[in-house]
């Protein structure tokens, strides 16, 4: 197999998967991630607690992990992984 180039991205930019405690609403969600500038939040799987948040000025995975910490309704964050294809004939 043909491994993964190097210089293609592992993450899409702004972009995070998360699951919340049960009886969490989309305004409260709003309210702490807005000030990064919410270009989308999601739920991904209708009756589930998963999220898709895409922010405008993403402030990195440490400090929306801190937030997300202190809000303390936040079960996982995690940035948005990309899938990469890679060939695997020879």
């Amino acid at each position: 197999m043909r491994p993964i180039q190097q210089d293609k991205p592992m993450f899409k930019e702004g972009e995070y998967l998360f699951t919340t405690e049960e009886g969490v609403t989309t305004d409260e969600l709003r309210t702490l991630f807005d000030e990064f500038g919410i270009i989308k939040l999601d739920s991904m799987i209708v009756r589930d607690r998963s999220y898709h948040l895409i922010l405008n000025n993403d402030p990195g995975l440490s400090i929306i992990e801190k937030k997300a910490k202190k809000f303390g309704k936040i079960r996982y964050i995690e940035r948005n992984q990309i899938m990469h294809k890679y060939n695997s004939n020879r």
